[in-house]
């Protein structure tokens, strides 16, 4: 695993633009159901995890050797997340979101 002293004990969280919206259409549709602020308060913890101990968040599936990565996936409240996390340098991909039903 990356040493985390390389990136100030932290590692960095990258998601494509169709990712984000998909955050975007969670965050309005939790809004529209009158959940906002669970869902909200939801990404920002599960953000913090994922830069200070992704590892230690959610559960292992499976690892792609080739690409040094270990993709995992876990949720906090109403959210769940797939995300992969890379064995050489300290980075975060999050792969997509899913808005839990009520």
């Amino acid at each position: 695993m990356p040493r985390l002293e390389d990136n100030g004990g932290s590692f960095e969280i990258h998601c494509s633009g169709a990712v984000l919206q998909k955050f975007r259409d969670i965050q309005r549709q939790a809004t529209d159901e009158g959940r906002g602020e669970v869902v909200l308060a939801a990404i920002r913890q599960i953000l913090l995890r994922l830069r200070h101990g992704p590892m230690e968040f959610g559960e292992p599936l499976y690892s792609l050797p080739a690409l040094r990565m270990h993709l995992r996936h876990g949720g906090l409240g109403p959210l769940f997340i797939d995300f992969a996390v890379c064995e050489d340098h300290p980075l975060v991909f999050i792969k997509g979101a899913t808005l839990l039903a009520k």
